[in-house]
């Protein structure tokens, strides 16, 4: 609730829903394919990580304009920590905590200002994080911006007039992010409904090999469906054998 509460008062709550629910869904799907048949996959956790990616990213971002980076980074890394080792016990799913946090970076690194140490070097000012930006801003390339995509669909090529190769270089970093999240999220679905493949390791990512904890949530299923031609003669011989009176 509080970290929560300064991203979304940080970067507006558009922003902060798309990182919430895409890098809970992100989560869940990475835990569908690699956590344990019987862990069941619930909660907000996967969320949660995507929001301290975020805030992760914002103070690597403007480390120099912190008064104290060292300790919100210490700060940050402590959360993820815990929250990681928590996952680690039996019937908790890791997986949507790693799926979150690496959602969070992808979505970070598209939706956040460009980092301050970029900003100097282009000399691209900061619009405020809004809507509506002011009018005289000069936009750093980050997605959701509803005044720059409507400047982009009248003119697109204006939009790109006079960038510098800095520019160029991190826009094509934040493509690659975005492309590359969507090409694993399909991926995963491919896996989890037709190739259905697994690693041998992967399992200690969400457990510790200590008391069997590894092999919680393992179940096996049979497939026990029988076609029409089974049911009916199954029928037939239920009715032989049914007592007569």
């Amino acid at each position: 609730m509080t970290l929560g509460r300064d991203m979304e008062k940080a970067i507006g709550s558009l922003r902060f829903a798309l990182v919430y629910f895409s890098s809970g869904i992100f989560g869940f799907v990475l835990g569908g394919n690699f956590a344990a048949t019987g862990i069941a996959s619930t909660g907000c956790s996967g969320s949660l990580f995507g929001i301290l990616a975020l805030m992760l990213l914002d103070l690597l971002y403007t480390w120099r304009e912190r008064k104290s980076p060292i300790k919100d980074l210490l700060f940050i890394l402590l959360d993820v920590l815990i929250a990681f080792a928590l996952g680690l016990l039996p019937g908790l799913d890791n997986f949507s905590h790693i799926g979150g946090f690496l959602m969070g970076l992808v979505l970070g690194i598209c939706l956040l200002h460009s980092p301050a140490a970029f900003r100097r070097r282009t000399g691209l000012d900061e619009p405020p994080y809004s809507d509506m930006p002011m009018a005289n801003s000069r936009n750093d390339g980050a997605i959701g911006d509803r005044r720059d995509m409507r400047s982009f669909v009248k003119q697109p090529l204006s939009f790109f007039k006079g960038r510098r190769g800095l520019w160029w270089a991190w826009w094509f970093v934040r493509a690659g992010a975005l492309l590359g999240a969507l090409i694993g999220f399909i991926l995963l679905l491919k896996n989890f409904y037709e190739w259905r493949t697994t690693c041998s390791w992967c399992k200690y990512l969400s457990c510790l090999p200590v008391n069997n904890w590894c092999n919680v949530g393992n179940l096996e299923f049979t497939n026990t469906t029988k076609t029409r031609r089974d049911l009916a003669g199954l029928g037939v011989e239920v009715f032989k054998t049914a007592p007569r009176y």
